[in-house]
């Protein structure tokens, strides 16, 4: 598939406002929840989602960062009578008819948590996109007023290269989805054709040595890992997700330390 890049926000933006508000007419209970949302604080819609609407592709899945504290989610989620579950690390799934909503605020965003992205309210939307792990869903938009920032994704398109935006090491260690960053970067390089920049190539090679000294079936474990994800389970192979692991340890010209 060959990927588009956004390159009128206007155009984008008018796109977004159909794309979205067809999407809320048709989750009623959901579009009433947000709006109760909007009273009290600001939502931004997250990566995905976007890049289907610029690539013409229909989206199942919405992510959302919600500058409200947790606790008053929760309340507001309680009244709103959806289906909602909350996953490990502080995130909320809403499940609808036939798409599910990822809700995240700024206490449970692991960069943000971590102090490893500055938080300035002035810069927000930028400070989100520069929290996205990889430039390819480095994509945001502001619900009230529209503001979006889309250059990291830009960039990744333009290059056909997939890099971590932070360079910061401890941005990189502290990760918590290392197994999912491999098998999402082997996916994104066999299904767009994308190259891994030096920055993305050096930390997979350090987090495969770093996993493969954790687990003797190292092989085994990302290919039941991969199970976990219906998206990946369905268009990667477990033979294109060890030759893709092959290809980036091929790589290796001399011992990495991690």
């Amino acid at each position: 598939m060959i990927l588009s890049s956004i390159n009128d926000y206007g155009v984008f933006k008018n796109k977004f406002r159909i794309e979205f508000y067809s999407f809320l007419n048709t989750h009623l209970l959901f579009k009433k929840f947000l709006y109760d949302v909007l009273v009290e604080g600001t939502a931004y819609v997250v990566g995905g989602y976007l890049r289907d609407i610029v690539n013409g592709v229909k989206s199942r899945d919405v992510d959302i960062i919600l500058n409200l504290p947790s606790d008053r989610l929760i309340s507001i989620l309680e009244s709103s009578k959806l289906l909602y579950s909350i996953n490990r690390m502080g995130g909320v799934k809403v499940r609808l008819n036939n798409s599910d909503v990822d809700l995240w605020n700024f206490e449970n965003n692991w960069s943000f948590k971590n102090n490893l992205v500055k938080y300035n309210q002035q810069y927000i939307v930028e400070n989100i996109a520069e929290g996205c792990f990889y430039n390819f869903d480095s994509i945001v938009i502001n619900i009230n007023d529209l503001e979006l920032c889309s250059k990291y994704y830009n960039e990744c398109v333009g290059k056909k290269e997939l890099d971590i935006i932070q360079k910061n090491d401890n941005y990189k260690k502290l990760n918590p989805t290392i197994e999912a960053n491999i098998i999402r970067a082997i996916f994104l390089k066999n299904t767009y054709g994308l190259q891994y920049s030096q920055n993305c190539s050096d930390y997979l090679i350090r987090r495969i040595i770093h996993l493969r000294s954790q687990y003797v079936d190292f092989e085994d474990h990302m290919i039941s890992l991969k199970r976990n994800y219906y998206k990946y389970e369905q268009k990667l192979s477990d033979q294109a997700l060890l030759d893709g692991i092959s290809d980036i340890m091929g790589g290796i010209l001399h011992p990495v330390l991690f």
